[in-house]
């Protein structure tokens, strides 16, 4: 594939990212690493490395979405910021954590953890709901935080996702409420981004293998030209959900879940 057809692969790829991301609510590491997954083997990434550079990458695209989304939250006074200080210790050493493991995994491991993680978050959004309600005391469960921050970015450093998708459940668990839940857990997810990032860009550093243009595990190609059109194309999707019932969304985004982890169990087979 050819420089122009790459680049192109890679836009198309922040553009379906976006609009799915938009239109279905969707973490965007759960719709760009499988992408990368399929794009990565064209750009000339050794077999053995493709689902860890598209987790690192993935992970750096999550950084410039993140930042908008925290500006929005903290606007409307949506972040608890005082839970965020309590998880940052865990999510500091979690996500490298994550990060160090997931650069060592094989890539049978990786596609299945992923595949895995993606069929769990598609049975979460049929019937979790049903599932998820307070059961503490907020004020009362704060020294769960840090633990609770290890353990959930070190699984979203390791797949590729800014954990918001995993922190807000477990924070409206803990009593706080729903859209503080949300903001709380993006502002966290910045912060997984970041550190699970800089986990694959060090842990790349030694690599000898890595195509051009890499920055350790982070395909900067692939990063540019996801931003560039996920950024524009996420606010058309976000209008699209809004013609659409909750119901439907809901089915649509399990749907895109299970295709996801599909294509990546058809892959390792």
């Amino acid at each position: 594939m050819d420089i122009y057809s790459l680049a192109a692969t890679f836009m198309l790829t922040g553009v379906v990212a976006g609009i799915l991301a938009g239109f279905l609510g969707i973490g965007g590491g759960l719709v760009v690493v499988p992408l990368l997954a399929f794009a990565l083997p064209y750009a000339g990434v050794a077999e053995q490395h493709v689902m860890t550079m598209a987790v690192g990458t993935s992970l750096a695209t999550i950084i410039f979405t993140a930042i908008s989304s925290v500006h929005a939250h903290h606007w409307r006074e949506n972040i608890v910021w005082p839970a965020v200080y309590s998880l940052f210790p865990g999510i500091l050493l979690g996500s490298m954590l994550g990060a160090a493991m997931g650069s060592q995994l094989e890539q049978f491991w990786m596609m299945t953890i992923f595949g895995c993680f993606a069929v769990c978050m598609a049975l979460y959004t049929f019937i979790g709901d049903r599932w998820i309600k307070p059961v503490w005391d907020y004020n009362q469960s704060r020294s769960w935080l840090s633990l609770v921050g290890f353990i959930l970015s070190a699984i979203s450093a390791i797949v590729g996702i800014g954990g918001g998708t995993l922190l807000g459940p477990w924070l409206i668990w803990l009593g706080l409420e729903p859209k503080k839940s949300i903001g709380t857990s993006a502002a966290c997810g910045l912060f997984i981004a970041i550190f699970g990032s800089m986990g694959y860009l060090i842990t790349g550093s030694s690599a000898t293998d890595l195509p051009e243009y890499s920055i350790g595990y982070v395909y900067l190609p692939a990063l540019l030209g996801i931003i560039a059109t996920s950024v524009l194309t996420a606010p058309i999707g976000a209008k699209m959900a809004s013609y659409f019932a909750p119901r439907v969304l809901r089915i649509g985004l399990g749907i895109a879940l299970l295709l996801a982890a599909g294509k990546m169990f058809i892959s390792i087979y």
